[in-house]
This record gives structure tokens, sequence and C-alpha cells, in this order.
């Protein structure tokens, strides 16, 4: 692992630094950790790819990616909570990389241009990705009901208190899902819902599927979300899809919580964002000439079965605003044809009943103009879509959702968080003065509070790749600008409303962006504050919505190779050619140019830094892992029955998932360490801070994280994860440069980890001798780190630092050098000083963080 290696490096510098004052032997460490030869080369962007693909998705299941089934993991390690709360779950998020990866895996074996490279998976990634499409027979009578048709109660959501769970809803206020009747219609030898259920705990880890405690089962459907915007992922309740009335409390199942009486049934829920990703790659599959018939045509079912997302909750006339509004699914009143946070579906196990809802909240991210422009002109996918109105759904569609992003874009460039149509989640009427969209309400942190859904700037490189992929389609493909000509998002065409909001957001996050000799840093969460003007139909600066820069990371792999990937369909898309990094300055006039030097410097320094035996990743903390002690669940006053264990009232986030205390696991001794630091904090009086505790006043929207700052220990731990979608991230990038760039070659490596380098030490001619060995001079702009006052912060600095405070004469600091040493910015050079500089050489804190106290 890379910050162990560096650690125990610069503490033997550190000790060979206090012993001797005239000749210090280091040895550094400036790249990764990987000792295997890489399978097919690394010196194109297209063996990059082909080597990190055949560690994945080739050699999956021996390095821990996939299952023994070729299911992907959410990560390889499984002690980690997030949206899943352990690592060996996984997601449609997960399953739509394999599709993607494979689409380009398939396109540079089709180019030729890695020797040895062959095969065709995407058709094969498919069909691991139906593995999470719930089969006919769980989804028992849905197809039959839905001739009938479907309806749903109207139950109020509690974004303020999951305590106000479970909500019930009245016998007649009904929900009536107006598409149901189609789609059993038009896919009747489907005889199920093709859409993907975001959840699975691939070996039976909580034992929902019978599966013995510690042993590996057969992969089980199961939920977890339930309870409104201040469930975080440490509140949930983890629950089997299929309720058997097995587990859980009598009578109510494992869904004790959040309804007051269940029967035996089923419910799945979809993430429509990764469907849509599964979408963009057959789209790109088939521009690429790699693409399948049959899994266009599955990909363009999936894509109809999609519109399900394009409506409110229960089908309530958009800026209705009363919980008693018409929910009789009367047809495109219903519809604000964005792509929702979700649709749910599910019915009774004997198949006598069935219920499907749509989502009344549309949070920026989720939108992909790119997968249905694929689906409303790629004649292979649009084929797929077989329902009645699925054209005309989608080209609404198209229009509304670049309008979406029209309408978010902040003047700086990041797009603000979405819209709703159920305002607290009771269809209230809207406040004065809050800016509406097509009569949805403008809000800043949709769907999620603990923490803000749309801080993270994932969110933002996810979504502008897609956008930054079309508008290149676009501005490359004249037959594709003239398909959708007809469409005037803000009165302007496609095209030019892409471009609008794409150099707004390049010319941000490029800004932002850091790079410092074999260092970089991309913004990692964004503050928010006003709100977009009211939607009329045409685009404006929004002057009193603004974003800005909350912070700074190197460690999450995938956003930064996001982000890279955005850059690089913007570059080509505007021209930019100049694919030599040595020959580009660090700060052009020229946007695209620029956008295409740093996609380049973040991939490389991401792969110099990060690349290791079975992939990539750089060492994090996180100290919100307190919460798996700390964080009371909230049962309701209720208990009942896991399969392995009995929980109760006043239940903690651990006592969920008491297998994360199992000995002989590979997570055990991490478990171990993140325990122990938590008692450490807690006997130093560490406390968790919940909103409900700050004594702000609670608004619609707003951010309402829990802090655990005070949790230093559990935040010291050092992580080490291999995520699956940071693996296709990072794959689509190296692919794309290859795609786009097939001439750029990455830059040479840092120096390998056994360079030595002797440094010899003299004294320096002072005019002060002062017990402070400081000399005097001009005072230029400070870089902290910069000990010896040489230009560049590297371990001469450190070894320096540490004779300097260990009381060597000899190691005299200039003012400059004395200003830049204060680097713990406490008005004075002591060992403070050399701890955060060797924590920032070894790669724990980003160099944002020096220079601060």
């Amino acid at each position: 692992m890379q910050f162990k290696k560096n650690r125990a490096i610069l503490s033997a510098i550190v000790a060979t630094a206090m012993a001797s004052s005239t000749l210090l032997s280091v040895t550094a460490s400036a790249a990764g950790t990987r000792t295997k030869a890489e399978k097919y080369g690394d010196e194109t962007y297209a063996q990059r790819f082909m080597s990190l693909y055949d560690d994945v998705y080739t050699q999956g299941k021996a390095n821990g990616y996939l299952s023994k089934d070729g299911v992907p993991y959410h990560s390889v390690e499984e002690l980690i909570c997030e949206a899943p709360d352990y690592g060996h779950e996984t997601t449609s998020e997960a399953m739509s990389y394999i599709v993607w990866i494979a689409a380009m895996h398939d396109n540079i074996v089709k180019k030729g241009i890695v020797d040895g490279a062959s095969g065709s998976d995407l058709a094969d990634a498919w069909k691991t990705l139906e593995a999470l499409i719930p089969s006919a027979d769980q989804q028992q009578g849905f197809f039959t009901v839905s001739q009938k048709g479907l309806s749903a109660q109207v139950s109020a959501e509690h974004p303020d208190d999951i305590g106000l769970y479970p909500s019930t809803g009245g016998e007649s206020n009904v929900g009536k899902n107006p598409l149901g009747k189609t789609f059993a219609s038009a896919y009747s030898s489907e005889g199920r819902e093709y859409l993907l259920h975001w959840l699975a705990d691939v070996d039976d880890w909580y034992g929902f599927g019978g599966s013995a405690r510690g042993e590996k089962g057969n992969l089980t459907f199961i939920n977890t979300f339930q309870r409104g915007d201040q469930e975080s992922c440490f509140e949930t309740i983890p629950h089997p899809a299929i309720e058997t009335l097995e587990y859980g409390a009598e009578g109510k199942g494992m869904k004790f919580a959040f309804q007051e009486s269940t029967a035996k049934s089923w419910s799945y829920t979809n993430a429509p964002d990764a469907e849509d990703r599964a979408i963009q790659a057959v789209y790109a599959a088939n521009r690429w000439g790699v693409g399948n018939a049959s899994v266009s045509s599955k990909a363009g079912m999936m894509g109809d079965f999609c519109r399900n997302d394009m409506y409110d909750k229960y089908y309530k006339k958009i800026g209705c605003q009363s919980m008693q509004a018409d929910s009789d699914g009367g047809g495109d009143q219903g519809k604000h044809y964005l792509m929702a946070w979700y649709t749910a579906w599910g019915g009774a196990q004997d198949g006598t009943w069935a219920w499907q809802i749509g989502c009344s909240h549309a949070h920026q991210f989720y939108q992909n103009p790119l997968a249905a422009f694929g689906l409303l002109y790629d004649k292979d996918l649009s084929a797929g879509m077989k329902a009645e109105g699925a054209k005309k759904d989608y080209e609404t569609s198209l229009k509304r959702q670049i309008e979406f992003y029209l309408w978010l874009s902040s003047k700086e460039g990041p797009f603000a968080g979405g819209a709703t149509n159920c305002w607290m989640g009771d269809y209230s009427a809207y406040p004065s003065g809050v800016s509406t969209f097509y009569d949805m309400a403008y809000i800043e942190q949709p769907v999620y509070a603990d923490p803000g859904s749309n801080n993270w700037t994932g969110n933002q490189y996810w979504a502008t790749q897609r956008l930054a992929e079309l508008y290149y389609i676009l501005c490359t493909d004249p037959t594709a600008e003239a398909a959708c000509a007809d469409i005037k998002p803000g009165g302007v065409s496609v095209k030019e409303a892409l471009k609008i909001v794409l150099d707004k957001w390049i010319k941000f996050f490029t800004s932002e962006t850091k790079i410092n000799d074999g260092f970089y840093e991309v913004p990692s969460s964004l503050k928010w504050s006003g709100q977009p003007e009211n939607w009329n139909n045409k685009y404006t600066e929004n002057t009193g919505l603004s974003a800005s820069t909350a912070g700074w990371q190197h460690t999450d792999l995938g956003c930064v190779c996001s982000c890279a990937n955005t850059f690089i369909y913007y570059a080509k898309a505007n021209g930019a050619s100049n694919i030599d990094a040595k020959g580009r300055v660090t700060d052009s006039d020229d946007l695209a140019e620029h956008a295409l030097f740093l996609a380049q410097q973040l991939m490389d320094q991401t792969w110099d830094a990060a690349r290791d035996d079975i992939g990539l990743s750089l060492v994090d903390h996180n100290g919100s892992l307190a919460r798996f002690w700390a964080q009371d669940v909230d049962t309701d006053g209720k208990g009942g029955r896991y399969p392995y264990y009995e929980i109760s009232d006043g239940s903690k986030f651990i006592d969920l998932r008491q297998m994360y205390k199992d000995e002989g696991q590979s997570y055990s001794e991490l478990y171990k360490e993140l325990e122990a630091a938590y008692k450490a904090d807690v006997a130093a009086g560490a406390k968790m801070v919940e909103f409900k505790d700050t004594g702000k006043t609670y608004s619609y929207g707003m951010d309402c994280a829990t802090d655990c700052s005070a949790f230093t220990n559990v935040a010291s731990v050092d992580l080490l994860y291999h995520r699956f979608w940071h693996a296709g991230d990072i794959m689509m990038s190296l692919g794309t440069m290859a795609e786009l760039y097939p001439e750029a070659k990455p830059e040479s490596k840092k120096p390998v980890p056994d360079t030595t380098t002797t440094t010899t030490t003299t004294s320096t001619s002072t005019t002060s001798t002062t017990k402070d060995t400081t000399t005097t001079g001009d005072i230029d702009d400070i870089l902290y780190g910069d000990v010896n006052c040489d230009k560049v912060v590297d371990v001469k600095d450190a070894v320096y630092l540490a004779r300097n405070v260990g009381g060597d004469s000899t190691a005299v600091l200039t003012a400059q050098g004395e200003k830049n040493a204060d680097v713990a910015k406490n008005n004075k050079i002591d060992p403070n000083d050399l701890s955060k500089l060797l924590r920032f050489l070894a790669r724990l804190i980003p160099n944002s963080d020096l220079g601060k106290a």
C-alpha cells in the first residue's frame, strides 16, 4: 500500500536526520506499488485500459472484484458504508459500469491497437447486468394486475424526521399508474418490469436468502432506504425485497419500522441513472461498430420502461400543491418528463394485487440527455421501444432534461440540486419566492440531506460527462445534429444549449483543479447559495445562484478520472489538438487546450500514484465511520429477529450488522482498529452531533449532515478501497483518450521506489546566529512545505526540517524558509510542522491542508 511504504520511509528519514547533520541517504517513493507486469503494457492509454480491464474484469474473480458468478461487488473490500452498507453488496450502478467498460473493451479490440487483446464481452456483460432485473417469478402477477390497472395509496413523506415513520395513507386517496396497461400489452412475452432493482446482497451476508452465517450464498435482493431525507446510510434497516414474514416483528416482517402492516409480498426500486448509463454504453458500442442486436433491443426496452421514472410519485398534476389533488392517472398531467430518483413497484406473492409509484423529486445528476438521444436516434435502440408513446415522451424528455441543466447552471458553472413536485413530502404549497421549473419547486439538496445530496462533486462529474459526450457527438457528426434540429431547449439548438452550460462548467472546474509536480487535486465538495431564476423557456445567467469549492481531494479516483473524461470530450468537441502535454502551458487562455492538458495530467498522475497489483487505490480516511457504534437506528420502539440475531429498540448501526464483529474475516482487523479508535475518541469526550441537536431551524432541502469531526482517532484510521465504479471511471477515461486522441502517450513515470538520492548539507552563512537559526532576506510568496526554498516541496524539505527541529545548528532556515515551514500555521517551527509535512509527502493529506491550523 502506497501510504504505508511512504510512511515507513519517511519515519526512517526523520531518524536518520536526527542522527546525522552532514550526510543523509534517503529513499523516496513517487510511484504506485505495483509489483506485477502489466498484462498488455502501459505505454499507451489503450494498453493501460486493457491492463486494468484484465485486473478488474478478466481476472476479476481472482482479484476480488467479482463474485463466483461474475457479479461485480461494490468494492473489493467488505467493510464500507456509503450507499451500500457492506462492500460485497452490488448495485445497479456497478452493473451499468460492467456494460460500459465491456463496450470500450470491444471497441479497443476491434481497432487492433493493443497486441494480444481479443474477444467480445458486451453480450456477456449485459447478461451479468440482468441478474439485477427480478425475474417474472420474482414479480409474481405484476403484468396480470397491470392489465387491470396499478394503484398505490397516497402517503406523506417526512423529510425532517425519520422518527415520524411509519406513514400511512387513506384508502380513498390513491395514485393510479397510466402506463401499466400499455407496458403489459407491449411486453406481454417479457412478463416483467424490465428495470434494475438497485441493491442486492451478492453472497447473502445478511442471511435473508437462507445461508449459514459466514458462508457464501446466492444473490439476494434487499432494500435499505425507506424513511425520507434524514435517513442516512447509517440509519437504514436492511430488509429483503421479497418479504416472507419469516424475520422481523411478528405480523410485520422486516418492514416493522416503516409500515403498519405487511403481507407476504415483494417490492423493488430502480435508480434510473444506472439504466441510463447502461443505455449510454450500448449507444456508444453501436457508434463504434461493436454493438449487439439483441443487447440493443433489450437496452431499448429498458429505456422504454424508464418512462415510469418521468412521473410524479402518485401521478398527480405537476404543480398541484395539494395532498388531495387528483391522482387518477390522467395521462400527461402527472409527467415531469425528467429522470426522477426512482420508480418503485411491488405486489403480493400470490399475484393477487400489485402497485407502482413514480417519484416527485428530480436531481440534476440523474438526468442523461445522451441516453435519451440514443433512444431516439439510434435505430437499433429506438426499435426496442415497443410501447405506445415512447418517441413522443423522449422527445419531450430530451428537451426538458437539457432545459433542466440550463435552469440549474449557476453563475460560476456547477449545476445546482434539482426540483420537486411534492414540497415537504406532502404536496404542501410552495413557499413564497421559491423558484420554479415547469411548476416544480427548486430544492438545493434533493431527496437526501444527511449529508446533502448535491455537495459531493461526483454528481457534477458524472452528469457533465454525459453532456460533454453528447456535445462531442453533435459537434463531430452532422447527421446527429440534423436529427435533433427540431428540438429547441430554451429556444436554442441542443448543441447551442450544451455549449452554454459546458463553457461555464469547464471554466470553473479547470480553474479549481490543482496540478503541482506529481500532486493533483480536484474539487471534492461545493457550497451553495441563492437559487435560480424562474424558468421562462429561455436561459438566464442565474446571477443569484452561486457555487464555490468547499474542499479538494485526490483519493476519490473515480471522480478524478470522470472529471478527466469530461475534459477530454469537451476538448475534442472544441478542436483541441495539441496532445503533447509538455508543450502546453498550465494556465492557457484556450479553454479546450487547457482542459486536455489537465485531463492528461490527472490520468497520468493517478496511474503513477495509485497503481497496485489489482487496480488503483489511495489511502483515505472517514471519521463518519464512528456512526457504526454511535448511530441510533430508530426502530419505532420495536424489535425483531434477523436471520442471525435479535434487535431491539435503541439498536445502533452495528447491532443490525453484527457480522462485522465476526473473527477470521477479511475485515476483522480493520473492524477492531476502528472500534478501538472509536472507544478512544469517546473516552476523550467525542460526541456525534446530529442536525436535531444543533439548534438550527430546519428548512426543506437544506444540508443536514451529521458532524463527526470530534472522532479524530476514527478519522486517522487508514482505509484502502478498490471500488468497482472507481475502476470503471478510470478505465473509461483511459479508453476515451485512446479513442479521441490515439496519438497521445502517457508521460514518463516518476522515479521508481528504489531510487536512492544522497544529499550533502553544509553550513550556511547567516546574518543572525540566534537560537531560532533563521537568516534574514526578502520574503517572496509563501510556498508551504518548501523549507529549503528550491521552489519544490519534496522529501529534501522534510529532511532539512527534521534536522532543524532536532536542534541541528547547521540546518538554518532563511526568513523565507521559516515562513514556508510553518505548515501547521502555529507561528513557530516545531514538531507539529514536521508531522504535517510528512503526512503531506505520504499522501495522507492534500497540499491544500498545508498552512492551515
